[in-house]
């Protein structure tokens, strides 16, 4: 049946403004609102839960009287079915806005949560990351339209370049946004794709190095392994080079600082060696915690070079210090060629296992002695940095244990 309706074209037309706002009524709260400028515009009024609410229908004459009729019609049929036409819009609008929203607004809005709980370090250092890989391709680009393959074009390009710990890092920061707007309900995400662009065989996992060092579990313990076979009671050169190998192993740090490591250095009741800053290369004295089969290797050592001032000294005099080169020698003796194995790959080892792991980044940056002092001064030498420090270490260690017997086990 046919709704009465009031107004004509000609007269929503002809309709005159007025000293105040006008109101010009079309039928079943339809209405066309004139102001005192001569501007026109429709609405419909309408109850909800017993509220009066305002719809409005567009301005005059862009939409037409019979274009506002049908829009009103159509507002009605919604509150019928029990829906609130002026929040439906809402919603609507805003589910459009989102569905094109880009993945840079993603990500600032990620950004804006994440970094009140972040060190500067780790802010820099992803920004530097969304900055250089991740925006350039991908920023500008509403993030419901990305996928698998707009991803993994950027790691294919880490990957090609042998830059793995960034294509890991980039990985991680693409993960995390993407989780962001799928938590945010951003229409048309609903997954994160990284999650598709782990495990064995997607990227390279042995990378030729300028600083090589071994990567994959089976390879870290192979080389433990090695190590403990690498020991000779019968010789003290040899017995004093494996335990330079396990200790470079259990506390990464730089072959130099471990070559003129000194007993002096070492409190055994607070389980600590602390670098002075003349040893490192920062300038900056080094805490390193010791984990239990750390502290059991020194105990042993000691029995070998207790007497000496260097915990490794030279072979021919007891008063210097062993080269650093001894390490790689000692690798190149066991098998592990350059390309495979350096001195200071035991940090890139222990780096890139640890933060696979999951461990806090600053505090394996600071284990590395990486992070700039004027950045961190504040937080370096606070209490929970060191005990999260102390937990990272017995971890490392207790992994390092469990790679060696997982592989005693194997061989049988």
């Amino acid at each position: 049946m046919a709704r009465k309706y009031l107004l004509t074209d000609i007269a929503v037309k002809a309709a005159k403004p007025g000293e105040k706002i006008r109101r010009v009524m079309d039928g079943e709260g339809l209405f066309l609102t004139i102001t005192p400028d001569g501007a026109k515009w429709w609405a419909f009024r309408f109850k909800y839960d017993g509220q009066e609410k305002m719809l409005s229908l567009g301005s005059y004459p862009g939409i037409s009287l019979a274009e506002a009729r049908e829009k009103h019609q159509a507002a009605r049929k919604q509150l019928k079915e029990g829906i609130n036409p002026a929040a439906a819009r809402q919603a609507a609008a805003q589910a459009e806005k989102m569905a094109g929203i880009t993945l840079r607004e993603v990500a600032r809005q990620w950004l804006e949560k994440r970094e009140p709980g972040w060190s500067s370090v780790h802010i820099r250092d992803t920004r530097q990351k969304l900055d250089r890989y991740i925006f350039p391709r991908l920023g500008g680009k509403p993030i419901a339209s990305i996928g698998r393959r707009e991803v993994k074009e950027i790691l294919d390009m880490l990957d090609r370049c042998g830059n793995i710990p960034t294509l890991k890092k980039v990985r991680s920061i693409v993960g995390q946004v993407f989780r962001y707007a799928v938590n945010q309900e951003i229409p048309g995400v609903n997954e994160d794709p990284t999650l598709y662009l782990r495990g064995k065989g997607i990227f390279t996992t042995s990378i030729v190095r300028h600083r090589a060092f071994l990567m994959e579990p089976k390879d870290i313990a192979r080389l433990m392994r090695a190590i403990e076979g690498y020991a000779d009671p019968e010789i003290r050169i040899k017995t004093q080079t494996a335990l330079a190998l396990k200790f470079s192993a259990l506390v990464f740090c730089r072959p130099g600082e471990i070559a003129k490591a000194e007993w002096s250095e070492f409190d055994f009741g607070r389980r600590l060696w602390t670098i002075p800053a003349s040893k490192m290369k920062a300038k900056r004295t080094h805490l390193v915690p010791l984990a239990r089969q750390t502290l059991k290797l020194l105990d042993q050592l000691k029995n070998i070079t207790g007497h000496c001032c260097y915990l490794f000294p030279n072979t021919r005099t007891d008063s210097r210090a062993m080269s650093a080169e001894t390490i790689n020698a000692a690798l190149r003796g066991m098998g592990f060629s350059r390309e495979e194995m350096t001195s200071h790959g035991f940090r890139g080892m222990a780096s890139t296992r640890l933060n696979e792991h999951g461990w806090n980044a600053d505090w394996v940056e600071l284990q590395l002695a990486h992070v700039e002092q004027n950045k961190i001064r504040g937080a370096y030498n606070a209490a929970q940095y060191l005990e999260g420090r102390r937990n990272l270490m017995q971890w490392w260690a207790d992994y390092l244990d469990d790679l060696k017997k997982e592989a005693r086990d194997e061989a049988g």
